[in-house]
Formats: C-alpha cells, structure tokens, sequence
C-alpha cells in the first residue's frame, strides 16, 4: 500500500514549497492454528472452613475442674480435654442405680410369688423402716428445738440493742429541741439594739448544747452499729436454722417414703401378683431406666473428649468457670486439616451453568498455586440483597500440605464448560460481527479473510469447530511504518498497531 501525503502549498516570499511522497510498509503480527485446551470458569470468593468441625460444650453444667489442652495442640480421637464437677452427678446416678436395681428386684419378686423367707424379709424391712422413720422425727424436732433456742439466744443481743438505739433517739430528739429552744432565745436577746446582758450566757449555752448533741450522735452511731451487728448475726443463726430444719425435714421425708415402699412392697408380698402389677413393675423399670441413662449421660458428660482427631483452634474455658449446657460460645472447638469448604456466591445469570460435582481451582490468601476441588452444593433459593439475587455456592478442595487455615479468604474458579485437544487460535484473531466470525489467514503474505465457526474461549483462546487447519498462520494485528523518502522529507507513518517493521512472524498468541 503506498500513502501519499500532501503537505500543501503556500506563498512564502514568492517561494511555492511541495512535500514529496514517501513508502509506508505493512507487516503483520501472526500466530498459529495449534492443539489447545479452552477451560471456561466462573469466579467467586469466599473464606475456608474446615469440612470436619467439632464445636464442643459440656453435657453437663457445673464449674470446670481441669482444662488438658490449649490452642494449637494436636488431639486424637477420644482424648480428654477439659472436666466439669461431677460428684453431685455421680451420687446421684448411685441413688438412681439402687432405684432401678430395687425396682428390678420388686419385679422378680412379684413373678416369682411371695415365700415365708420373702414375707419376713418383707417385714424387717417395714419395721426397720419405721423405726428410721421415728429416728428422723425425733431428730427433726430435737434439730427444731435447739435450732430454735439459737434463734432466741440471737435475738436477746438485738433486743438489747435496739432498746439503746431507742433511748439514744430519744435523748438526741431531746437534744435537738432544747438547741432549737437555745438559738431563739440567743437570737432575741443578741438581736436586741444594745444586746441584752444574757446575749453572752445564752450564746455559751448554745455552744454547749452543741457539744453535747455531737457527742449523744456519736453515742447513737455507736449503738446503731452494734445493732446492725447484732441483726446480721440473727440473720445469719437464722438461716442456718433453717437450712438445718429443712435438712432434717429432708430426712424425715426420705425415711417416710422409704417406710411407705416398704409397707407397699409387704403387702404386694401377702397378695398375689395380678398382671397390671406386673406391667406396672416393668413400666416403673423403665422410667427408672431412663433416669439413670440420663445422669449416666450427663456424668459422662462431665468430661469432653475429642470426638475427631485433629487441632484444637479454640478454648473458651478455664479452671473455676462455670459453664452452662448451651450458649453461643462454644467450650472447645477441634478442627481436622486437610479438607475445606469455602462458600461464595454466583448470580442468578451465572447459576444454571454450575452444577454439583464441577470442578473448581481454589487459590488461598497469599498463595499462587491453585488447589484442585469440586463444586459440593448449590444454594436452592436465591438470596436478594438491595434487588440483586445471588446464589450460595460451596466447593470442596483437599489440602495435604497444611498450608490452608481455617477462615482464610480463596478466590474459585468454577470450571463450568472444558474442551481438550481442539484447534485453537488467540481471541484476537476473531473477528465476530452480526453476520458471522471471520479471521484473516496469512497466504504468501497476503492476508485473506475466512468465515470460521468458533466454539467455547476462554480469555485468551478460542476454539475454532471449522474453517481452518492446523498451523495456519493467522493474522492478529497488522502493523504499519513510513519510511523516510530519498530527499531527506519528513513523512508521517501509521498503522493498527506498534511501530516497526519487518517480515512476517509467526507465533502463539
């Protein structure tokens, strides 16, 4: 192609000045049709969590005794890690066990019938039942009484008290009226024009009364605290009593239904078992059962021990605290490495072409390499935020090198379409308009456009399905530059592309 450039002309000092033509070449960026892979993805982002998680609290409330690992450490399956309290639990579960183990006995009892050896076991057993039922009454009103006298004896102290509290009262009451009485009297003769002779008497007297309401408020002061003294003391004396009184009520109670069971045990001894006795001994078992499975769970309970092996990442707990059954904050959290999950989200355009299964190339905060996973679960409802609706997409990726933590952020992409071994040519080669893609073959340095159908691309390369062979050689920029004529003119270049020139070359994309 040759460009002419026309300067122009001007009369300057009668002189016409004419600028001379000059060459532009054109040479062409270039590359070849070869074999390729297209690998089509969709990106999200999102933060890693382990796959396998062990968020931890106690079964049991109670206040921790020990904790046996700290942050960091490394646990297999079934290792201790931290202790609660279990010596109420455990007495209880003992109760619970005997309570089961009599009513498994009280059932074989009636199966097999009453015999002599039975009904007299039976009977001591009422009688001895009895007889702890009149110890702990005696006990319970003994308790009472000296529990009482203690009370009274408390009492004595603070009714005392409170008599002196009283007449301090009294005598400060006293005191403040014969000041108030004073300072008038003072005021009259003081405020007299000249003052009365006894304005000195009285203000002497009102210093005086003074003195000695400061000193009967001290007194009162003193008194008021050795009544407060006194009242705790009362307090306290009591509530122990009563704490003692409930305990012995407590016991009298225990030993009255123990007297009970065995009356109820004799007399099913002297009458035959019927068959609703018998179903009732084995519901009662059962309910028993329960009971004790329970605290036997919550005992067990009192020591949590690693339910999968791997490293613990959290301990919210020490020695002294206590802790409940449930919160938000959990005891002890484990985590095992080496498998995570990490969730992002698509757009509801974006969705349909991610399925579970996909593959996906995971790439953690901080990392170049891309970690192999797969596309795990597809959120099935959208989530609309400001009219935007976006899909939760999780996938899995195994990490063997113990380089990904928990809660680090990764970039995915989604490996949603993947051609293998198809020719292939750099995106900009392609032309696409309305009416179809073409590109321009290099043919004895003469390029010539071809209609080509495309396939899958990615942001580089693009499939061509047909139209064009292996090593073609393709047009990718063209690239022009003027070259300076003969006469030493100056001539302006141009072109697609960079500066330069040169033969053809050939090359990827």
């Amino acid at each position: 192609m040759l460009a002419v450039l026309v300067l122009g002309a001007a009369v300057l000092g009668g002189t016409i000045v004419y600028a001379q033509a000059s060459k532009v070449t054109t040479t062409y960026r270039t590359a070849l049709v070869t074999y390729g892979t297209i690998t089509q993805t969709i990106g999200m982002a999102g933060n890693l969590s382990p796959v396998s998680e062990a968020d931890l609290n106690f079964a049991s409330a109670g206040t921790v005794q020990s904790v046996s690992v700290k942050v960091g450490d490394a646990v297999g399956t079934g290792t201790p890690l931290a202790t609660v309290d279990s010596t109420l639990l455990s007495a209880q579960l003992l109760q619970a066990q005997a309570t089961l183990s009599s009513a498994q006995a009280k059932l074989s009892q009636d199966r097999a019938g009453a015999t002599a050896q039975n009904l007299t076991s039976g009977q001591n057993a009422v009688a001895s039942a009895q007889v702890a039922v009149s110890n702990a009454q005696t006990s319970l009103t003994d308790t009472q009484a000296i529990n009482a006298q203690s009370v009274a004896a408390a009492q004595v102290p603070v009714t005392a008290a409170q008599n002196t509290v009283n007449a301090d009262q009294a005598v400060v009451a006293q005191d403040n009226a014969t000041l108030t009485a004073d300072q008038a009297t003072m005021a009259t003769d003081c405020g007299a024009t000249p003052p009365s002779p006894t304005c000195s008497a009285d203000t002497t007297k009102v210093s005086a009364d003074q003195a000695k309401l400061a000193a009967d408020q001290q007194t009162l002061a003193k008194d008021q605290a050795t009544l407060d003294s006194a009242k705790s003391t009362l307090a306290a004396t009591t509530a122990k009593a009563q704490q003692s009184n409930d305990q012995a009520a407590a016991s009298l109670a225990s030993m009255q239904q123990q007297y009970s069971a065995a009356r109820s045990s004799l007399a099913s001894l002297q009458t035959s078992a019927t068959p609703q006795t018998i179903q009732m001994d084995d519901a009662q078992i059962q309910i028993d059962q329960v009971n004790v499975d329970s605290l036997q769970h919550q005992v067990d309970g009192t020591t949590l021990t690693a339910p999968i092996p791997g490293i613990v990442s959290q301990v919210n707990v020490k020695a002294g605290q206590a802790v409940s059954t449930s919160g938000t904050t959990y005891a002890i959290v484990i985590f095992s490495p080496g498998s995570y999950n990490v969730t992002g989200t698509v757009s509801d355009s974006q969705v349909n072409l991610v399925a579970v299964g996909q593959g996906a190339q995971v790439t953690p905060a901080g990392s170049t390499q891309a970690l192999p996973g797969k596309i795990t679960s597809i959120a099935p409802a959208a989530t609309v935020s400001s009219g935007v609706a976006t899909f939760a997409v999780t996938a899995q990726l195994t990490d063997t090198s113990n380089a990904v933590r928990p809660g680090m952020s990764a970039s995915v992409n989604i490996v949603i379409n993947q051609v293998v071994h198809v020719l292939t040519v750099p995106t900009s080669a392609v032309h696409t308009t309305a009416s179809g893609s073409t590109v321009q073959v290099l043919v004895n340095g003469v390029p010539s456009s071809i209609s080509v159908q495309t396939g899958a691309s990615d942001p580089t390369r693009i499939q061509i399905v047909s139209g064009l062979q292996l090593n073609q050689v393709v047009v990718i920029a063209v690239i022009t530059s003027s070259v300076p004529s003969s006469n030493g003119n100056s001539v302006l270049g141009g072109g697609g592309g960079n500066r330069g020139g040169g033969a053809v070359r050939g090359g990827g994309g």
